[in-house]
């Protein structure tokens, strides 16, 4: 992938809200955590666990706890990306923040769509997996082919609006 092709796919990432019903073959979901298992982390603690749901009941029973995301019921595959608290209490946060938008990225460069959600039940999703209390359940990120047109871009600042030079 060229300089070019790496902006471009950056620029043109997109927030997928609605899924066609193809699942994901496992080789490109393979490619796409094995991408993200490559992100950086502080002290390269890699302080997270991806849990890959593909048991729909499931899926909708954690879609039931997404205020903002009743949409990953139409998803194939939900990612619950999970910080260890106990192995990087000060930085697991951080870590998982920086894995969930590496596992987007590599998503889309594949044609898989996905969408933050961030309003979660956390501790009844938590209970649902099976989680530890030292468990930080970060998101739970549907992948699914886009159904539909790919939404357009939303207006951005203006780098004179964002940006500001110290010399």
């Amino acid at each position: 992938m060229s300089e070019s092709e790496q902006l471009k796919l950056l620029k043109e990432r997109r927030s997928i809200r609605s899924y066609d019903s193809r699942d994901i073959e496992a080789e490109i979901l393979n490619q796409i955590l094995e991408a993200t298992r490559w992100c950086m982390s502080a002290r390269n603690r890699q302080p997270w666990t991806f849990y890959v749901i593909r048991n729909k009941e499931l899926i909708k029973k954690i879609a039931k706890e997404c205020t903002t995301g009743p949409f990953t019921a139409g998803a194939p595959v939900l990612v619950a990306i999970v910080g260890d608290m106990e192995l990087s209490p000060n930085w697991y946060l951080h870590d998982t923040c920086f894995a969930s938008l590496q596992l987007a990225l590599a998503a889309w460069s594949l044609g898989i769509g996905t969408c933050w959600v961030g309003r979660i039940n956390r501790e009844n999703v938590k209970k649902l997996l099976n989680l530890k209390e030292t468990d930080h359940l970060l998101t739970v990120l549907p992948l699914g082919y886009p159904k539909g047109e790919i939404p357009e871009p939303r207006p951005r600042k203006s780098l004179d609006e964002i940006v500001k030079y110290i010399e």
